[in-house]
């Protein structure tokens, strides 16, 4: 049994890598590659070329964003307009939100979508940690949340590439992505969000790591997670597999919430540990102290006894399990197959 967990929980952290290393280096035509493809064409059928030029966008009274370029060329056919040496603003209900410098950007005046090249962005309130971030260079786009415990909304990113469309206004970067909100980092494919980063989506093979420089960093793997900032919370969805150590919680979902630290599961949650096999409905995973509390038709097994109760405590790092409220214990005596009661 334990050599069967071992393997798996060694064939997973394997997985883990290789969908990382697939998401940072596989090879595709990336916006930035479109960016400057759109440049090279537009030189060579230029209608407009401007020199210091403001852009914008208003519908309806309110001002979606604005773009500043020492240079910018429009081709009236295709609708597209090119510009280079961007800084820029994107705002929400009239309030500037975000802010960003990028080196080239593509405006597709017919579809309303922008593209961005290699951006810096950060909110009104970050531009000074942004800028010192910039001098990092990665092979990864960054973007840094302050953990929560904050007043102010802070992050700023440094990405690879970005996009925005008027369609549902959400910002889009793709091709290896690293989230970090305090314990919390993400690596993920591609990433969705508002403008201001209230909720951040992460598709594409993501999975998430949870640090404690007291304990082993606990690692979540799903279809996808959903960061609300604003609430301090985590989702995932499409059972989520949570490895500790030699220690595998599986649940339909899970939610991590960060300034309780805890992960809320549900539905179908099994847990195994060295000799130890529990069950139930709900449960709470208590990140700090690596205790499994279930609840909803709870049970557990460890080595040959059989346990059942209201409430089960499963303490991972003492290995030992503790039954709250009615329980029922089923004990398998040396030298006889049958089982004791205990009620």
């Amino acid at each position: 049994m334990k050599l069967i967990q071992s393997l798996l929980l060694g064939i997973f952290f394997l997985f883990l890598i290789w969908i990382f290393y697939w998401a940072l280096f596989s090879p595709k035509e990336d916006i930035s590659q479109r960016i400057h493809k759109t440049i090279k064409e537009q030189e060579k059928h230029a209608d407009l070329s401007y020199k210091k030029v403001t852009f914008e966008e208003i519908s309806s009274n309110e001002k979606y964003w604005q773009l500043e370029a020492e240079s910018a060329i429009i081709n009236k056919d295709t609708g597209i307009a090119t510009l280079k040496d961007t800084t820029g603003t994107f705002f929400r209900s009239g309030r500037e939100v975000l802010r960003f410098r990028s080196p080239a950007a593509l405006w597709d005046m017919k579809k309303k979508e922008i593209y961005l090249d290699q951006p810096l962005g950060y909110d009104i309130s970050s531009e000074k940690e942004a800028l010192s971030s910039s001098q990092k260079k990665g092979k990864a786009s960054l973007f840094n949340f302050n953990p929560g415990f904050e007043k102010r909304n802070k992050y700023w990113f440094r990405a690879k590439n970005l996009s925005w469309r008027m369609l549902d206004q959400k910002i889009f970067c793709d091709g290896g992505i690293v989230v970090k909100k305090g314990n919390i980092t993400g690596y993920a494919n591609s990433l969705i969000g508002d403008v201001e980063f209230n909720e951040v989506k992460l598709n594409g093979l993501p999975h998430v790591e949870i640090s404690d420089p007291k304990n082993a960093t606990i690692y979540i793997s799903a279809e996808s997670f959903e960061l609300k900032r604003k609430d301090n919370s985590l989702m995932a969805y499409g059972s989520p597999t949570i490895t500790w150590k030699e220690a595998l919680v599986v649940a339909q979902t899970a939610t991590y919430l960060q300034s309780k630290q805890i992960l809320s599961l549900s539905e179908n949650i099994v847990v195994t540990y060295k000799d130890i096999w529990a069950s139930s409905n709900l449960a709470d995973y208590q990140t700090k102290d690596q205790t499994v509390l279930l609840t909803g038709n709870a049970r557990a097994k460890q080595g040959s006894n059989d346990l059942q109760s209201d409430k089960i405590m499963v303490s991972l790092k003492d290995n030992k399990i503790s039954l709250l409220g009615g329980s029922t214990i089923n004990i398998i005596e040396e030298g006889t197959n049958e089982p004791t009661d205990t009620n």
